[in-house]
């Protein structure tokens, strides 16, 4: 029989992640996120309903992590669920919800001018403009929308 433990969230940064080394040199970084659902209950009344998960990333993405993300940032993080248990300071015994993630992703920076691409290099050779007109690439034409059902609008309809 197989397993699979796998959770994908797409939340808002609680905090500005923070980054910490272990006692060996591994990098880990670590901030919590918040992901909330709207729903209407029997009576009628919109609710309001927050999770939050403590998100640990590991390794090189765990460089970029500690950087880049920031409190308020839209954030997609795939990974490994498992909990902890643990005593408040005033002693209360509290459980997180932990993510060991694999993968991270910025879906929206609250901050439009902040620059965090360092996977971006920069261009050496600019492209060359073509001298005679006829070589260079004319655009695609656009493609019409099909005028067939979609299959997709029915779920009955199965593609095979």
């Amino acid at each position: 029989m197989g397993r699979l433990n796998k959770i994908m969230l797409i939340g808002y940064a609680g905090q500005d992640a923070e980054q910490r080394f272990t006692p060996n040199g591994d990098s880990v970084s670590s901030f919590s996120l918040a992901v909330s659902r709207r729903y209407t209950n029997r009576e009628g009344q919109q609710i309001d309903e927050t999770e939050w998960f403590r998100i640990n990333v590991w390794g090189n993405r765990a460089d970029f992590v500690g950087k880049y993300i920031k409190k308020g940032m839209n954030v997609y993080a795939e990974g490994r669920l498992s909990h902890s248990i643990y005593q408040d300071n005033a002693g209360e015994t509290k459980v997180s919800l932990d993510v060991n993630a694999f993968e991270i992703q910025i879906v929206q920076d609250p901050d439009p001018e902040r620059q965090y691409n360092p996977m971006q290099q920069p261009q050496s050779n600019p492209p060359q403009q073509q001298s005679n007109p006829s070589q260079q690439q004319q655009p695609n034409p656009v493609q019409q929308p099909s005028t067939e059902p979609s299959t997709e609008d029915d779920p009955d309809k199965l593609p095979w």
